[in-house]
């Protein structure tokens, strides 16, 4: 086998390569409500546990609780 079969390959240069794939406003609606969708689920179980804990004061959306110690 001859090295030089990869140096006789005839490839373009990199600026003449033109990628063309416009987003039509659907696929981008698609795109934008699935992230909505994720980030109201993140937010729904979040404001979930917060509602479950038992935590008297909580500061940061959940970040700091203080809770009350029983004796």
């Amino acid at each position: 086998m001859e090295n030089s079969t990869l140096a006789n390959i005839n490839c373009p240069p990199v600026e003449s390569i033109i990628i063309q794939n416009p987003c039509n406003l659907t696929e981008l609606g698609i795109f934008i409500s699935s992230i909505i969708l994720s980030s109201s689920a993140f937010l729904t179980s979040l404001l979930g546990q917060i509602q479950k804990s038992k935590c008297k004061q909580i500061d940061c959306v959940g970040t700091k609780c203080i809770r009350e110690i029983e004796p």
